[in-house]
C-alpha cells in the first residue's frame, strides 16, 4: 500500500520502522495520543498504521494509526506530525490508513477530540461530533446507605480468566461498536486493575466494573462499569458502584472519577444516586463513516 506526492511518500508501518517512529514522537511538533494501555509500537502490524517519509529519503514527516479493538469500529489511536501545519499531509495518511482498515473490516473511525487545531481540520476529513465524553467524580466514596450491603440475588466476586469471554458478549451487547472493548483489551485492563468485580444473577455473569489508580495522589478511577441489557434496573450496576467504593476505601484511596458518554442517561443517574458529580469539563467525541476516503473541502485554516 502506497500513495505518493511530491513531498512524500505514505507506506504501512513495519517493524523496522519502530526507532524511526520513536525518533518522530519525540521532535513531533503535535501529537493525538489514544492508546488504552499499549505503547506506539503495540500498534505496528495494523493494516491502518501508516507513515509519510520525504519523498528525497530523511526524517519522517508524521503517522497516524487507525486500529480497531476490536472491529468493526476503529479509533485513531496515533497521530504526529513533525513540523508546523500539516492538514495536507494528515489527510493524505488518513486516506491511506482508512484505505487500509477498510480492507480489514472497520466501518467506521472514531477520534477523542483535545487539539484546537486537529478540531478545526476533523469537519474537513469527514469526522463530525456525535457524542462527548464527560468526567464525574466522587470525594466520599460512600454508597447510598441501602447499597452498602450487596443487593439480594446480586452477588459480587473478583474477576476470574474464565470470565472474559462472557464479559466480551455483554460489552457487544451493551454498547455501539465504538465503545466495546475487546478480550485484549480488558485481559490488559486486568492487569492494570486495583479492583476488577463482576456480578452475577442467577448463576450468570451480568455485569461487571474494573478500576485503576489515577495520575492524581490518593486517585482511583473508575475505567469500566458494564451491565447485560437484560440484566439492568435489577440492582447489577449499584451493587458493582457500591463493592468499587468499597475497595478504594480499603486500599486507601479518598477519591474517584470516571469518564461516561453524555448521552447515557442511566449511567450518570447512578453516578449522581452514588454521590458523584459533574467535573465541569467535557471531550468531543468525532466519527465518521469509511465506507470511502473522500474529504470534504479543506479548511480555511
Amino acid at each position: 500500500m502506497q500513495m505518493a506526492s511530491e513531498l512524500w511518500r505514505v507506506r504501512a508501518v513495519t517493524r523496522a520502522d519502530t526507532g524511526r517512529i520513536t525518533t518522530l514522537l519525540r521532535h513531533a511538533a503535535w501529537t493525538h495520543y489514544h492508546a488504552d494501555w499499549r505503547l506506539p509500537g503495540d500498534w505496528i502490524g495494523e493494516p491502518g498504521f501508516v507513515l509519510a517519509e520525504p519523498a528525497g529519503g530523511g526524517s519522517l514527516a508524521g503517522c497516524l494509526c487507525v486500529a480497531p479493538d476490536p472491529p468493526p469500529a476503529a479509533w485513531v489511536r496515533l497521530a504526529a506530525i513533525r513540523d508546523d501545519g500539516g492538514f495536507d499531509l494528515l489527510r493524505e495518511m488518513l486516506a491511506a490508513a482508512l484505505a487500509a482498515a477498510r480492507a480489514d473490516g472497520v466501518q467506521e473511525a472514531a477520534l477523542l477530540g483535545r487539539d484546537e487545531r486537529l478540531d478545526a481540520w476533523l469537519p474537513a476529513l469527514g469526522f463530525s461530533v456525535v457524542n462527548q465524553v464527560i468526567t464525574f467524580v466522587n470525594d466520599e466514596l460512600e454508597a447510598p446507605a441501602a447499597m452498602r450491603a450487596p443487593a439480594a440475588g446480586v452477588p459480587v466476586r473478583d474477576v476470574r480468566l474464565n470470565d472474559l469471554p462472557r464479559l466480551v458478549a455483554i460489552e457487544e451487547a451493551a454498547f455501539h461498536p465504538i465503545w466495546r472493548h475487546s478480550r485484549e483489551g480488558l485481559a490488559l485492563g486486568w492487569q492494570h486493575a486495583l479492583s476488577f468485580h463482576v456480578a452475577e444473577l442467577d448463576g450468570r455473569v451480568a455485569g461487571f466494573q474494573y478500576s485503576t489508580r489515577s495520575e492524581r495522589p490518593g486517585a482511583a478511577h473508575l475505567v469500566r462499569l458494564t451491565v447485560a441489557p437484560e440484566a439492568q434496573r435489577r440492582g447489577v450496576g449499584s451493587a458493582l458502584l457500591a463493592a468499587a467504593l468499597e475497595s478504594y476505601r480499603a486500599q486507601h484511596y479518598h477519591t474517584v472519577s470516571l469518564n461516561t458518554q453524555a448521552d447515557n442517561t442511566a449511567s450518570r443517574r447512578l453516578y449522581e444516586r452514588f454521590g458523584f458529580y459533574l467535573a465541569g469539563f467535557a471531550v468531543p467525541v468525532w466519527q465518521r463513516d469509511i465506507a470511502t476516503s473522500d474529504f470534504p473541502a479543506k479548511p480555511d485554516v
